[in-house]
């Protein structure tokens, strides 16, 4: 009786054992075969969605084909949207949010002639030409070398840099040498030659006065420029005056009435962070000059622009490119005499 027992106990007992050991295998093998979101996020190479199922301009890679002969796809295409973009480049995201980011797609390309050479793209759907100028100016690199196979590109020595329409590209090298950037280059302009867009013309480039301008600093600011929330959508440009650098900036408000508030709402914020209203004659109306941290702001507007000059050192050299930066929008306006003008709603 008691031998029955002990084997009937046994057999009870391994079935229980038996049981466990199905279930902790069924859970591993569910583990191995679920997605780890955490790890996804952290390898660049693994592929998000399947792009063939997008649509849209800005859903297909193909518009670099045909690669160059010595290029190979090594990852399959990844797409991201404004939910999951800081999946891919976290800590930049925001810029890309707050100028019109519409999508991403990303891919890999291996060099199979040049060892350890991959190339990867993005191609970012800015929503307008403006949004996909406003990131390419502010991630403009110091080291940059002008490219001339589109208005806005540049390359530093492992990547290239454009705009083309709406998107805004990058072409990113695994390492620095010739092969690369040719490659990258052919890219470039393949993607252009497939890719119809409409051209975009950025009238405000040509305000900024030549004198003492630095071409390549010209930028768009898409939001929250110097500080202040209400500033958005606006141009800046340096100057090297007298030894000294300083900023110009205007911005193409809707009417003229909105241009004069946004100034004086612009002067009320540097008062309350400790600016001084400085009382001095300037050749034209609606200008207002503020000292702030040792540095002279004039702030103005006229017709529907905002404008001033910003980070100068001495209170005469704001004023003369106060003045330039005055006279320039004149004669965007078809004024081509300098005076005095005020603004009518």
């Amino acid at each position: 009786m008691n031998n029955m027992n002990t084997s009937r106990q046994q057999s009870v007992l391994s079935i229980i054992i038996l049981s466990v050991l199905i279930t902790i295998a069924a859970g591993i093998f569910i583990t191995q075969n679920r997605l780890n979101p955490a790890i996804l996020q952290n390898d660049e190479l693994m592929p998000t969605t399947d792009l063939n199922r997008q649509s849209g301009p800005a859903a297909t890679i193909e518009a670099f084909v045909p690669l160059p002969p010595n290029l190979k796809p090594l990852t399959s295409p990844e797409r991201f949207d404004a939910e999951n973009l800081s999946d891919k480049i976290n800590g930049k995201a925001e810029l890309y949010l707050s100028a019109g980011f519409s999508s991403l797609v990303s891919q890999r390309y291996q060099d199979e002639n040049v060892s350890g050479l991959w190339i990867e793209v993005f191609v970012y759907d800015m929503d307008s030409g403006q949004n996909a100028f406003a990131v390419f100016s502010a991630q403009r690199r110091e080291n940059a070398e002008s490219l001339d196979f589109t208005q806005y590109a540049y390359s530093s020595p492992n990547a290239v840099f454009l705009t083309h329409g709406r998107f805004y590209l990058e072409l990113i090298a695994s390492q620095v040498s010739s092969q690369g950037s040719q490659t990258m280059q052919q890219l470039a302009v393949t993607f252009i030659g497939n890719t119809q867009t409409a051209t975009v013309t950025i009238a405000e480039r040509e305000i900024f006065p030549d004198e003492d301008l630095d071409p390549d600093s010209i930028a768009l600011i898409a939001a929250d420029a110097f500080g202040h929330e209400q500033m958005d959508q606006v141009y800046t440009a340096e100057y090297r005056l007298n030894e000294e650098f300083l900023m110009a900036y205007l911005s193409r408000r809707r009417s003229p009435g909105e241009a004069q508030k946004l100034a004086d709402a612009y002067g009320s914020f540097l008062m309350e962070f400790g600016g001084r209203n400085i009382t001095t004659q300037l050749p034209f109306k609606n200008a207002q000059m503020i000292e702030i941290l040792d540095t002279y702001e004039i702030i103005f507007s006229y017709g529907p622009y905002l404008a001033g000059v910003r980070e100068a050192t001495k209170p005469g050299d704001a004023a003369t490119l106060a003045e330039r930066l005055f006279n320039q929008i004149r004669q965007a306006a078809g004024e081509s005499q300098p005076g005095e003008a005020g603004n009518e709603d």
